[in-house]
C-alpha cells in the first residue's frame, strides 16, 4: 500500500491523541481501557438499580439471558391484529409550539419504535434524537404516577370535584403554559380568558422562539415566526447560531442544509455555511469557516455587520455609521461582499439566546439582502400571545408575589428549575391561594404546587396542534396512559368547565369545525395520514417599522465590549436534554456528546490556552462564582473554543425526578472519593443575564470528577478514515477520495457492484453468492452527515440494545452499535472538525469470521456477516481482529434479577423488539443491517411475487430510516438501477480500509468543503 499525493493533513480525535504522549500510546495499545476485561466491578443488583434506574432496564433486557414469558390467548382477538405482525399508526409529537409528524410501529397493542411521517413537513419521514428516543420515556418508571394535593395521593375525580368548586368566574386566574399549538387547548384558552373575571395566560419556554418573535416586532411591528429555508440559500452566516440542533423545526433544518450540500457530480453546486461562535456547536462543526469570538462579542458583531452592509444595500440605515472593534475585521468585509452577491440566496441567522436587539437586526439584514419571502419566511401565527413573552413571564411573578391572582394554573412547564434565580418563583407560586401543575415528573415545581397531576404521554393521549410551517394534524395515542395521566385539554377543561370530558371527544368536536361533512371519513383520513393538506401558514410581507431608528439607537448606544481579558460564562441549553426535560432518558445520557464526546455527566468547557492559564486538565473542578452564585464542575477541554469562556450546558443537577436524571448520579465512592459536583446551571441564570456573565471567577479546587468519554474509544490510528477535499479540488479531481490510497492490483477505484470484479486477489477464498437471493449493502455520505447522532438512537431502539451507565462507559463497554466519530483537522486552538458514522462494514471477507472458534459469526447468503448469538462463547477473537472497532462484547446480566421481583418488569417488557433477539452475558453483538427487517420484506416479497427479492426501497435499516440528513442509503447492490448502487460508483465513493481487502459492504462518500478563496 501506498499513499499518494492527495493525502491529508493529520486527523486526531483528543488532545492526547495530537501530543501522541505516554498515556495515549498506553490506552490504544489495549482493546478497552485498563480492567475493562475483568469484572471487579462489586456491582450488587440493589446499588446497579440505584444507579442505572428505569432506563437502564428498560434498554438492558438486551443483556439478560433467556426472561421468562407469559402467553395467553386473547378471547376476542381485536379487529385488524394478526399476531406477529406490526402495525403502524400516524401520530405527531409537540415540542416547543410546533408539531412534528412521525409514524410510531406497534407490536400487539404498544408502541415499540417512532419514525417520521413521509407526508409531513416537520419530518418528511425523517426524526431527531428527543423524537426517537420518546419511546422510552413512554416506558419510563419513574415518571409520576398520580395525583396528589399537597403531597396526599388524590384521584382525577376528586380533582375535578375541586376545579369545579374552587374555579369559579369570579376567580382569578393565572395560565402558564409551555408553548402550544394545539387547536384544542387554544380554544380552551379562549373560554377561560373570557370565563374567569381577571384571566391571564403567559407562555414560558427556557430556551423558546421568545427573542426572536421580540426581534420581529422591533423590526417590522409585527410578533412573527421566522423559518428560513437552508436548501434555497447559497451563503449561510450563522451568528451564535445552532441551527441544526436547536428549535421546534431542527429536523426541517438538517434535512434542507444537507439538500443544499449535496453533491452528485461536478457542476453541482453547494451552500457556503459561515460560523461566529463562542463555544464549538454541531452546526459550527458544519462551517466552510468558523470564527471564534467570545459570547460578549457576538452582538456587537451583528451590529457591525449590519453597519457595514448598510454601505452595499438599503434599508439598514438604523445602523449606519456604527463602528466597533470588528468594522474593521477581515470577517466583516469577507460576508459583506459575499452577501451582497447573494441577494436573495442568501441567510442571516442568530441564535435562540440571543437578545431581541440583535434579533431585530438580523431581520432587517435578511429583508434588506432581498432575502423575505426566498430563503426566509416570516409567518403571522394565530396562537402567539401579545407581547414579549420573557417580560410577560416576569411581571407574572412579580405579580404572583403580590396577590393579584387566587389561582396559578402550569401545563407541562417546570419554571421552578428552569426560571431565573433571582425570581425565587417557588415563592411566588407559594403566595398564590390555589397552584395546580401538570407534568411528565414529578418535578421541582410539583414539589411546592398544592395540585399535582400526572401527565400522559403524547403516545397516550389524544391531541392536535401545528407544524413550525402550521400544516395541522392530530396527535392520535397508540396505548392507554400507563399511569393514568391526563392531557393538557383535559386538565385544562377540568379547570375552565368543571367536567370529566375525555380527550378524544373534545379534539374530535374541534376538528368537526374544519373537516368538510361527512364527518367520518374524513376524520378517518386525517387519523391514517396524520396531517390535513392544503393547511399551512403564508409568508407576511414585512417593511421595517418606523421605531426601528429608535430602538436601534438605543440599543447601540447602551451596548459595550466587555474586557476580553475576564473570563464569561455562557449558559447553553443541552444538545441532547436540553433543558432537562429529557434527563431522564438513559439512551440519551450515554449518547456521546456530538463534539466533546462526553457521556452522563455537565463539564465547564473552554479552551486549552484559557486551561493553561487556570492550570488545569480534564477532570480538574473548578469553582465558578459570580455574584454570590457558585457552579462546581469538572473542567473540559474543548479544542476551538473561544478563549476566557466557559460554556456549561442547562438540564443536570436535578434531584428527585428519577434514578438517571438525578445530580447524585453515577456517584460511587470508591470509584471518586474526593468531591462532588453542583452541576445545575439554571442556578446562575437571573434575569438581567439570562444568556451569560460577563465577569466570573475561576478557582482550582484541587478536586477531581472522573468524567466518562468516548472520543479516544476505537481508535484508528492516523490511517485515511476520513477523506475530504475543497469543492474545487473535487472540480479538478473527482477521483480524490478513492484514490488517496492506491491498493496494488485492484482494477477499479470506486467501490461499485459487488458482481463486478474490482477487488485484489483475496487471501481465503471469496463467497459465492447465489442469484437468487438480494445482495445488501450501504452508502453513506460524509458530506451530508451533520453528526448528530440520530441513527445511534434509532439503531438502540431497534435493536434492543442496552446502555451500560457512567462508570462502565469509561471501562469502554459501550454497546452502541454505529457510532459517529468526530475528528479535528488543524491546530488545537481552531481546527476543523469532521463526523464519520461507523456501523459494521459487513465485510465481505470479514477477519472476525476467519479466527471465530465456533463459527458464530458467519456469512448469509444474501451477504450479511452474521451472528450467531447462542454459538458464540465470548473469546472476542472477533473483535481483536475487526480493524473497524465496531463489535460490542455483552458483559452483564442484570435485567435478570431486574425481571423477578417489583411492578417495574411488565412496564420493561413492553419496550423491547420482539423481532430482535435477546442477547444474554459473555456474547459478542453488533450492527446486522436490521436484519430483521430484510427477513420480513423476503417474506413478504416471496408470498406476493415468487421471489426473494425485494423491490427498491422496501428495505431502510434504522439508521437510514432516522437520519434528518438522508446521508445513509441502503440497498440492493446487485441491480444496476438502485440508489446505493449510483452512489457507490459516484467518484467521491471510497471503500474504509480498503486497502486490507476485507471487501466492505458499507462504503463513504468523501466529505467536500466550500471556503471561500479570500478566506483561506
Amino acid at each position: 500500500m501506498t499513499t499518494k499525493k492527495t493525502e491529508q493533513s493529520t486527523y486526531w480525535r483528543s488532545l492526547n491523541q495530537l501530543a501522541n504522549n505516554e498515556e495515549y500510546k498506553k490506552f490504544v495499545e489495549r482493546e478497552f481501557p485498563e480492567n475493562a476485561s475483568e469484572l471487579k466491578d462489586g456491582m450488587t443488583r440493589k446499588n446497579f438499580l440505584h444507579i442505572m434506574g428505569a432506563s437502564i432496564a428498560l434498554a438492558g433486557l438486551a443483556a439478560c439471558r433467556r426472561p421468562v414469558e407469559k402467553i395467553l390467548p386473547y378471547r376476542t382477538r381485536p379487529e385488524d391484529m394478526d399476531p406477529g405482525n406490526p402495525l403502524f399508526y400516524a401520530t405527531a409529537m409537540p415540542y416547543r409550539g410546533a408539531l412534528t409528524g412521525l409514524v410510531v410501529k406497534a407490536r400487539e397493542g404498544r408502541p415499540i419504535k417512532i419514525e417520521g411521517n413521509e407526508d409531513h413537513p416537520g419530518s418528511l419521514g425523517n426524526t431527531n434524537l428527543q423524537q426517537q428516543a420518546s419511546v422510552l420515556g413512554l416506558y419510563d418508571p419513574d415518571r409520576s404516577q398520580g395525583i396528589t394535593q399537597k403531597g396526599q395521593k388524590k384521584s382525577w375525580s376528586d380533582f375535578v370535584s375541586f376545579a369545579k368548586q374552587q374555579f369559579t368566574p369570579d376567580t382569578r386566574v393565572a395560565f402558564l403554559c409551555e408553548a402550544n399549538s394545539s387547536l384544542t387547548l387554544n380554544g380552551l384558552k379562549q373560554q377561560a380568558l373570557k370565563k374567569f373575571k381577571k384571566a391571564t395566560w403567559v407562555t414560558y419556554e427556557p430556551y423558546g422562539e421568545q427573542n426572536a418573535t421580540a426581534g420581529t416586532l422591533l423590526a417590522f411591528g409585527k410578533k412573527l415566526r421566522t423559518f428560513n429555508h437552508y436548501d434555497k440559500a447559497k451563503v449561510i452566516v450563522a451568528l451564535d447560531s445552532d441551527f441544526l440542533l436547536e428549535g421546534a423545526e431542527n429536523v426541517m433544518n438538517i434535512g434542507n442544509f444537507a439538500r443544499g450540500r449535496r453533491v452528485m457530480k461536478t457542476s453541482d453546486n453547494m451552500s457556503r455555511l459561515y460560523s461566529v461562535e463562542a463555544n464549538y456547536s454541531l452546526t459550527g462543526s458544519n462551517a466552510d469557516h468558523r470564527l471564534r469570538v467570545k459570547q460578549a462579542e457576538v452582538e456587537p458583531f451583528i451590529f457591525a455587520l449590519a453597519a457595514e452592509l448598510s454601505k452595499r444595500v438599503s434599508g439598514l440605515e438604523a445602523y449606519s455609521g456604527y463602528a466597533n472593534k470588528f468594522s474593521d475585521h477581515h470577517w466583516i468585509s469577507t460576508l459583506v461582499e459575499d452577501l451582497s452577491n447573494h441577494k436573495g440566496e442568501s441567510i442571516v441567522v442568530t441564535g435562540t439566546e440571543q437578545t431581541p436587539d440583535a434579533h431585530a437586526a438580523v431581520a432587517a439584514m435578511n429583508l434588506a439582502l432581498g432575502n423575505v419571502n426566498r430563503t426566509v419566511s416570516h409567518y403571522s401565527v394565530p396562537h402567539f400571545d401579545e407581547g414579549d413573552d420573557t417580560q410577560r413571564f416576569y411581571q407574572l411573578v412579580k405579580d404572583l408575589k403580590g396577590g393579584q391572582y387566587d389561582a396559578l394554573v402550569i401545563v407541562g412547564a417546570n419554571p421552578v428549575y428552569t426560571g431565573p434565580a433571582d425570581l425565587d418563583i417557588a415563592s411566588a407560586i407559594k403566595a398564590v391561594k390555589t397552584s395546580v401543575q401538570l407534568s411528565d415528573y414529578d418535578d421541582q415545581t410539583a414539589k411546592v404546587v398544592d395540585w399535582h397531576v400526572n401527565r400522559a404521554h403524547y403516545l397516550e393521549s389524544w391531541g392536535d396542534g401545528a407544524a413550525f410551517t402550521g400544516e395541522i394534524s392530530v396527535i392520535q395515542p397508540l396505548i392507554l396512559p400507563l399511569f393514568d395521566g391526563k392531557s393538557n385539554i383535559e386538565l385544562m377543561n377540568a379547570v375552565v368547565n368543571g367536567t370529566d370530558a375525555k380527550g378524544y371527544d373534545m379534539v374530535q368536536d374541534t376538528w368537526k369545525a374544519i373537516l368538510p361533512k361527512p364527518l367520518n371519513p374524513n376524520w378517518e383520513k386525517l387519523l391514517h395520514d396524520g396531517i390535513y393538506p392544503g393547511t399551512g401558514y403564508s409568508d407576511e410581507n414585512v417593511r421595517i417599522s418606523g421605531d426601528l431608528a429608535s430602538t436601534a439607537s438605543q440599543a447601540l448606544k447602551n451596548l459595550s465590549i466587555p474586557d476580553e481579558n475576564k473570563y464569561e460564562l455562557i449558559i447553553k441549553p443541552d444538545p441532547k436534554i436540553i433543558d432537562g426535560r429529557y434527563a431522564n432518558i438513559g439512551w440519551l445520557q450515554e449518547l456521546p456528546s456530538q463534539i466533546t464526546k462526553v457521556t452522563w455527566d455537565n463539564v465547564a468547557l473552554m479552551s486549552l490556552k484559557t486551561a493553561g492559564t487556570i492550570g488545569v486538565r480534564n477532570q480538574d473542578v473548578i469553582e465558578i462564582t459570580s455574584g454570590g452564585k457558585m457552579l462546581k464542575l469538572a473542567a473540559w477541554i474543548l479544542p476551538g473554543h473561544a478563549e476566557n469562556s466557559i460554556t456549561v450546558y442547562t438540564g443536570y443537577g436535578q434531584t428527585g425526578i428519577g434514578r438517571i436524571a438525578s445530580d447524585d448520579f453515577g456517584w460511587n465512592k470508591d470509584d471518586n472519593p474526593r468531591t462532588m459536583v453542583k452541576r445545575n446551571a439554571f442556578s446562575f441564570v437571573t434575569t438581567t443575564n439570562p444568556l451569560y456573565y460577563n465577569d466570573v471567577k475561576i478557582k482550582k479546587t484541587g478536586e477531581l470528577y472522573p468524567i466518562a468519554t468516548t472520543q479516544d474509544h476505537g481508535s484508528m490510528e492516523g490511517r485515511a478514515i476520513v477523506r475530504e477535499a475543497n469543492i474545487s479540488e473535487y472540480r479538478k479531481n473527482p477521483h480524490f477520495a478513492p484514490e488517496m490510497v492506491e491498493i496494488p492490483g485492484k482494477k477499479e477505484q470506486s467501490p461499485g457492484r459487488r458482481d463486478k470484479e474490482e477487488f485484489t486477489i483475496p487471501l481465503f477464498d471469496a463467497h459465492r453468492f447465489p442469484k437468487y437471493e438480494p445482495q445488501w449493502g450501504m452508502s453513506i455520505d460524509l458530506n451530508t452527515c451533520v453528526g448528530c447522532g440520530t441513527c445511534t438512537v434509532a439503531c438502540q431502539s431497534e435493536n434492543n440494545i442496552p446502555i451500560v451507565g457512567k462508570i462502565e462507559v469509561r471501562k469502554g463497554r459501550e454497546m452502541h452499535w454505529i457510532r459517529t466519530d468526530r475528528y479535528y483537522i488543524g491546530d488545537s486552538d481552531n481546527p476543523k472538525v469532521v463526523h464519520q458514522p461507523i456501523p459494521c462494514m459487513q465485510c465481505e471477507l470479514a477477519p472476525c469470521e476467519e479466527v471465530c472458534p465456533v463459527a458464530a459469526t458467519t456469512h448469509s447468503e444474501d451477504g450479511l456477516n452474521q451472528q450467531t448469538y447462542n454459538r458464540c462463547i465470548g473469546t472476542r477473537y472477533c473483535s481483536n481482529n475487526c480493524p473497524y472497532k465496531v463489535r460490542r462484547f455483552n458483559f452483564f446480566n442484570y435485567s435478570r434479577e431486574f425481571l423477578t421481583t417489583g411492578k417495574d418488569p411488565e412496564i420493561v417488557q413492553m419496550a423491547m423488539n420482539p423481532n430482535v433477539t435477546v442477547r444474554f452475558r459473555g456474547v459478542m453483538e453488533k450492527c446486522t443491517y436490521c436484519v430483521q427487517r430484510i427477513k420480513r420484506a423476503k417474506i413478504e416479497t416471496r408470498n406476493k411475487t415468487n421471489s426473494y427479492i425485494p423491490p427498491e426501497g422496501m428495505v431502510k435499516t434504522a439508521c437510514q430510516q432516522a437520519c434528518p440528513a438522508d446521508a445513509i442509503v441502503f440497498g440492493l447492490v446487485n441491480k444496476d438501477d438502485t440508489d446505493v448502487v449510483k452512489q457507490k460508483l459516484n467518484e467521491r465513493s471510497y471503500l474504509l480500509l480498503g486497502e486490507l481487502n476485507t471487501r466492505p459492504r458499507t462504503s463513504y462518500m468523501g466529505k467536500l468543503r466550500n471556503p471561500n478563496e479570500k478566506m483561506v
